[in-house]
């Protein structure tokens, strides 16, 4: 058993990819051989390799800016072959002539260091792989355990305060130095130096092979077993059930604050295990189940209600499962098509905010039974402040947020405005003396390549303008603390101007296409009480001013704000209630069902 806390963390496999750094580095290690080819100077190369070797020994996490050239394969092993092969063929071309034997016998160390780093990341990352075909969880006691199965324990570092692999890569300050020794002409020593490599290297083989490999007795932690036995303990109630793209877990984590308020038992499951890292904030028991075995071991008799706030495919697998009743609650309302779908008909219930919602599913009449329709609010806008009527302030300095949507999955459902006008919409602002928070979609670019450059060029200038302009982070409350800030919002389609509407202050909605007025209101009910602004963005000064003081339209606003965002009162204490109605009519339908 390890007898303290290791001196250095241990890598966690499949995330030590190159980065900016690595590559950086790797590069000045063959840069420093052609120079010392050059200048006919060995040294040159070898201490050209010091950095990226100390780097690989030292590294902890970097930020995730570094991996944008996370696609060249240069990994740890790569890493060392190329640093060492580069010093090698400097010692081998450089006066004094190195003896042939010693060059031998140390590149065959190099090829030993390689492969046995290659080797150890195999093992470690084959058994992780198997560990995380099974379900994960966090903030369930399973069997005492809180969260897990949580990261490989490295067996080296079980006995060592340093890990397999960065004790392979050290290995490398012999291998230089026998380079060294060789090429100075020392004889012996750089013998005994490669072999304690290749010890070293064989030892670590030998006790990753023994606690990973694929033979008896080293089974994988099985936990699946204890995280069945933990939920059925949970009993709970409500499932909020997930599955989305890995750039999709925003969706679940609009629905945070409500998960952590719930009083009921609630389990919240994710097909997918990237979104683990992506829902922090969610503090109740949460299971990845990534098959349908799992699924249904992870729905227990006690669920009631299943809540789904995204429409993906997977869904289906749950919605199969018999007892529970399901209810789509989406991840935000607006006009946009995808707010109004036929396939929410295979839901027992659908969820929107108000009554515009309902009216949109009837215009549209793809086969919904209206009846299935509910209007429970949004509790997400719990904590969004309402304004009051203010006087007019001359010489008023605004915050304007721009929080524009994302291009779409296909040009239908293309709202955005940041590739065709989002750039002239934020230096308009500040030109006019604004304050800016950009807050654009995460999506922003996923499909469309200039929307990508825009986004930059616009984060680009707002944190140029300095002062109260700022990009925001893009964090789950993030956009609802905006909100609060701002005195105006520009957006364009989406759910961001139906929830901004419980502020009740003025907003402009983007017309990129310079559709008539009356016909773009009649088509998006939600722009009816903002300030339109088209492809020449000649209102934009009428929408400022109207924020300064004079706004003309906050008596629309009002009545809008109760037609999209449903019931008076507290939004969180409407849901919640509604969530306890929910669950009250799944224990009828059970209940009509044993005494059919």
């Amino acid at each position: 058993m390890r007898r303290g806390r290791p001196a250095i963390a241990a890598v966690r496999f499949g995330q030590d990819s190159s980065d900016v750094v690595d590559l950086a580095l790797v590069a000045l290690a063959v840069l420093g051989a052609v120079v010392g080819l050059l200048l006919g100077s060995w040294a040159v190369a070898l201490l050209a390799a010091v950095p990226s070797l100390a780097a690989d020994v030292l590294r902890g996490e970097r930020p995730a800016r570094l991996r944008r050239l996370r696609r060249v394969l240069l990994d740890r092993p790569e890493r060392s072959l190329v640093r060492n092969g580069s010093a090698a063929a400097a010692v081998a071309a450089t006066p004094p002539m190195t003896e042939f034997t010693n060059l031998a016998f140390l590149l065959v160390t190099v090829m030993a260091v390689h492969l046995a780093l290659t080797a150890y990341t195999v093992l470690g990352v084959r058994r992780t792989q198997r560990e995380q075909a099974g379900m994960t969880w966090r903030h369930l006691d399973v069997a005492g355990v809180q969260e897990g199965p949580g990261p490989l324990p490295d067996p080296v570092q079980d006995r060592l305060p340093i890990d397999g692999l960065r004790l392979l890569t050290a290995s490398e300050v012999l291998v230089l130095a026998g380079f060294a020794l060789a090429a100075g002409g020392v004889r012996v020593v750089p013998w005994v130096l490669a072999l304690l490599v290749l010890a070293v290297a064989l030892a670590v083989l030998w006790t990753a092979w023994r606690a990973w490999g694929p033979h008896e007795g080293h089974r994988v932690r099985d936990s699946d077993v204890s995280v069945t036995q933990a939920v059925a303990d949970l009993a709970p109630e409500v499932v909020f059930y997930f599955s989305s793209p890995a750039d999709g877990t925003y969706a679940l984590g609009v629905w945070a604050s409500v998960i952590n308020a719930l009083e009921r038992p609630v389990l919240v499951v994710l097909r997918e295990a990237g979104h683990l890292n992506g829902v922090e904030t969610i503090l109740k028991p949460t299971v990845v189940a990534p098959t349908v075995a799992h699924l249904l071991a992870v729905t227990p008799p006690s669920v009631r209600v299943v809540l789904y706030p995204t429409n993906v495919v997977r869904n289906d697998e749950m919605i199969r499962i018999p007892g529970p009743m399901h209810c789509f609650i989406g991840h935000g309302d607006s006009d946009k098509v995808g707010s109004f779908s036929p396939l929410n008909r295979m839901y027992d219930e659908i969820w929107v905010a108000g009554r515009a919602a309902i009216d949109r599913y009837a215009a549209v009449d793809e086969g919904i039974d209206l009846g299935v329709l509910r209007a429970v609010g949004r509790p997400q806008l719990a904590d969004i402040r309402r304004a009051e009527p203010a006087a007019v302030v001359a010489d008023k300095r605004l915050t304007v947020l721009y929080a524009p949507t994302w291009e779409g999955f296909f040009d239908e459902a293309d709202y955005s405005s940041v590739a065709a006008m989002g750039e002239r919409i934020v230096a308009g602002c500040l030109a006019a003396g604004a304050d800016v928070l950009f807050k654009p979609h995460p999506l922003t670019g996923h499909r469309l390549p200039e929307a990508g450059r825009a986004r930059e060029a616009i984060d680009d200038m707002v944190r140029r303008a300095g002062g109260g302009s700022e990009v925001v982070a893009p964090t789950p409350n993030s956009l609802y603390e905006a909100f609060n800030r701002a005195d105006l919002l520009i957006s364009d389609i989406s759910s961001v101007i139906t929830d901004f509407l419980a502020s009740r202050k003025p907003y402009a909605v983007s017309n990129r296409r310079d559709v008539p007025d009356a016909e773009f209101r009649a088509m998006f009910p939600s722009s009816s009480a903002a300030e339109l602004l088209g492809s020449d963005l000649s209102t934009l000064p009428t929408a400022l001013a109207d924020a300064a003081g004079a706004d003309p339209r906050r008596a629309q606003r009002e009545t809008l704000a109760e037609y999209l965002l449903g019931p008076e009162g507290d939004p969180m204490v409407v849901f919640l209630r509604e969530i306890d109605g929910f669950v009250e009519r799944a224990d009828a339908r059970i209940a009509r069902m044993a005494g059919a």
